[in-house]
């Protein structure tokens, strides 16, 4: 039988799972963008796991994010992980100015 998760990174739990896991700062539903990168994808976050050492070699609260259907990655890439340092609410003028029109 084929594989049917190709593309999942692999998870690793935590050799200490800490008595209490840093406070999140972004929300499921809340919409974020990336603000490091040129070309500025934006999206909805609908996850948020604490890792230490899976796919990268970081230890804390990762967010997936959907990425909008008008998003510069978005033909290429669905959904992405974000660290919180790489990640900025969007507020609705925000969002119009990058969409041009209202979400």
């Amino acid at each position: 039988m084929p594989n049917i998760f190709p593309q999942i990174p692999p998870v690793a739990m935590p050799e200490v799972i800490p008595s209490e896991l840093p406070q999140q700062k972004f929300h499921l539903g809340e919409w974020v963008r990336w603000f490091q990168v040129p070309n500025c994808d934006f999206g909805r976050v609908i996850g948020v796991i604490y890792t230490q050492q899976a796919s990268c070699i970081a230890t804390g609260l990762h967010y997936l994010v959907l990425l909008d259907e008008r998003s510069p990655s978005r033909e290429i890439c669905i959904c992405d992980f974000a660290f919180e340092e790489d990640i900025e609410p969007l507020d609705n003028s925000s969002l119009e100015g990058l969409q041009g029109n209202h979400v």
